[in-house]
């Protein structure tokens, strides 16, 4: 976590300087990121990096929780299903389109996230990952009680193991559309939703023969 002479900035410089960090991640990665490089993009003194942040690897960590905040607030009010009575399943296809097209405002964010989930930041990828899981996790849970309630999930699995399913599921899946994208010099983001819809029906359907109740 950052230090309170950082929780202390104005939101808006905490937000360059957050910003000018992933940029900077992005280009060099990990190891060879410049912390002097962060500095500058963001106009500010190198020193002062440190006295926001104890070291790179914080930084580092702080700028993944960062950006799955700055995505949750924009746009997780997309992510709410907000009737009850209405098939998990329809809401995932529903929410993976209008949120492809959605994240696109972010795109520096994004990606850098994709890069985190595709663990190009090797041995940082578990503690980064960590924070994404938990928040990953309680986000399922509701939308599988909500299942539960209207029938559409199953109610003889256990919550955890449902949440196990999916996860793994679309983790697969999910790192299989990205690789594939990079492998055509591409990003996922940045590619029609049509060209990636067979694979997320495929998906959805597998989860709902896995575990749907209807």
């Amino acid at each position: 976590m950052p230090k309170d002479t950082f929780i202390n900035l104005p939101i808006e410089k905490q937000e360059k300087v957050m910003r000018s960090a992933i940029n900077e991640f992005i280009k060099n990665g990990f190891e060879k990121a410049n912390v002097g490089n962060i500095a500058n993009i963001a106009g500010i003194a190198k020193g002062s990096i440190y006295q926001y942040f104890e070291n790179k690897k914080e930084l580092f960590l702080y700028s993944v929780k960062w950006s799955i905040d700055l995505l949750l607030n924009k746009f997780g009010k997309n992510l709410v299903l907000h009737d009850k009575e209405m098939d998990i399943f329809d809401f995932f296809y529903h929410t993976s389109k209008n949120s492809m097209e959605q994240i696109r405002e972010e795109r520096e964010i994004t990606i850098f996230i994709q890069d985190v989930f595709l663990g190009k930041y090797d041995n940082l990828t578990n503690e980064s990952m960590s924070y994404i899981t938990n928040i990953s996790e309680e986000y399922l849970l509701n939308i599988i009680n909500v299942g539960k309630e209207n029938g559409s999930v199953r109610k003889d699995i256990d919550d955890h193991l449902l949440i196990l399913f999916i996860t793994g599921v679309s983790f697969k899946i999910k790192e299989y559309l990205m690789n594939k994208a990079r492998n055509q010099g591409e990003d996922i983001i940045d590619e029609d939703y049509e060209q990636y819809e067979k694979e997320i029906n495929a998906l959805i359907e597998l989860l709902k023969h896995g575990m749907g109740g209807k």
